[in-house]
């Protein structure tokens, strides 16, 4: 297992939201979202750490693709001492971790990889679907 210091505090309040595409661009376009949300709101954050918060963006956001029919949106908030990545979707099955599949590319990685990174994974469910975080905790 690796161990993951936390990222420096956050500097500025922000939150944003953004609607996704539908399909196989959503992730791409989640992730230049949140370069931009970044640079903007979290400047000091090292770029090896904004490499891990945009590879959980991207997970989240692909899952919500290949899983859930319908939009989908991710919202990025800061406040004091904490980052919160969540995307919603138009399905009301929580996602469940699974083993990774290695061999034929079905994934199963998307949660763990997030947990890995330091990130508390939990599920709020909505009326018309639910909203997947990945939390980081600066305290």
């Amino acid at each position: 297992m690796t161990t993951t210091t936390a990222p420096p505090p956050v500097t500025r309040l922000g939150r944003q939201t953004i609607p996704l595409p539908p399909g196989p661009e959503a992730p791409s376009h989640a992730r230049r979202a949140a370069v931009s949300f970044l640079h903007r709101i979290w400047p000091s954050l090292d770029p090896g750490r904004r490499d891990d918060v945009l590879l959980i963006v991207s997970e989240l956001v692909t899952n919500a693709v290949r899983h859930a029919p319908g939009p989908s949106t991710l919202t990025l908030t800061t406040a004091a001492g904490s980052l919160d990545i969540a995307v919603t979707d138009c399905s009301c099955v929580p996602p469940a971790p699974r083993s990774p599949d290695l061999t034929d590319g079905t994934g199963g990685m998307g949660l763990h990889i997030a947990e890995d990174l330091g990130a508390r994974v939990f599920t709020e469910p909505l009326t018309d679907g639910k909203c997947v975080h990945a939390a980081f905790d600066n305290t």
